[in-house]
């Protein structure tokens, strides 16, 4: 019996030994909100539900502007805002609408950001474009920000572009077809439209460029609400273009939920209701 012992021993040591070596440790996993377009026609109110909703439990909020009627012109309003969203916590990224964009000093106060700014978080580049400025063109400093920060991203696995108006439509025939029954404005030169821009020419092709280093590539806007509550879109390059916003009251009102598997890389999103949220 001794000797059974023995042997049995040492093999059951290494079993176990082996077993502890080939345990896969579980993936991180992260969730991300975007919620855009909450504005009513009076400040400082916000669609209701959206008011209560619980943003403390999303690693990452993105908020894709126009949050309330005019959300930058007095303290109080600014105040709302931050009560809601925490606007200036680092993890909430907001990328501003022409509702938002009537002092950006008072937004700069209560966020302690510039209206364009780059973010890194769980393996994945951020960049908040403003594109209310310089008619929806990416032009100036905030052009050369851009290619500073693409021209350098090599370990992300991720490249997120966030943006009030959906810029990306305008260019693209295709996509030019879909303006008027997916954005909040049409295509048009007035301040709040998509106005004729540069996308395709100066920042298209960079993005096409992290691409190709195997880096996925998502373009996020807010402006939509009005008649989609969401928009989705593959370009034939292989870039992502996304859009969610809503229209305060409506019982059809969604939101873009990410799920993010921070240990194997992985980024997965839908479409949800807020009254599923």
């Amino acid at each position: 019996m001794k000797r059974v012992l023995t042997v049995i021993l040492p093999i059951l040591f290494f079993y176990i030994l082996s077993c502890k070596k080939d345990k896969i440790p579980a993936p991180v996993i992260k969730e991300y909100l975007h919620i855009a377009h909450t504005r009513t026609d009076a400040n400082p109110d916000l669609d209701s539900l959206v008011e209560q909703l619980n943003y403390k439990k999303y690693d990452l909020l993105f908020l894709g502007g126009d949050i309330a009627s005019l959300t930058s012109e007095d303290d109080a309003t600014m105040q709302h805002v931050d009560a809601i969203f925490d606007v200036g916590n680092e993890n909430t990224l907001w990328s501003l609408g022409n509702h938002d964009y009537t002092d950006l000093a008072r937004v700069q106060n209560f966020t302690n950001r510039p209206p364009y700014y780059a973010y890194n978080k769980n393996g994945i580049t951020f960049i908040v474009l403003d594109t209310q400025d310089s008619l929806s063109n990416v032009i100036g400093q905030q052009k050369i920000f851009f290619d500073g920060v693409v021209d350098t991203i090599q370990s992300s696995s991720h490249l997120i572009v966030l943006h009030h108006k959906l810029i990306w439509m305008y260019g693209d025939s295709y996509l030019e077809s879909l303006a008027s029954s997916t954005s909040n404005v049409d295509i048009d030169t007035c301040s709040y439209c998509i106005n004729p821009n540069n996308f395709y020419q100066d920042i298209y092709p960079k993005l096409f460029e992290v691409k190709q280093r195997g880096i996925d590539v998502l373009c996020i806007g807010g402006d939509i609400g009005f008649y989609a509550k969401s928009f989705y879109h593959v370009s034939p390059e292989g870039i992502y273009f996304l859009a969610s916003g809503i229209s305060s009251g409506s019982n059809s009102n969604k939101a873009l939920l990410f799920t993010h598997d921070v240990t194997n890389r992985k980024l997965i999103w839908e479409f949800k209701l807020l009254t599923e949220l």
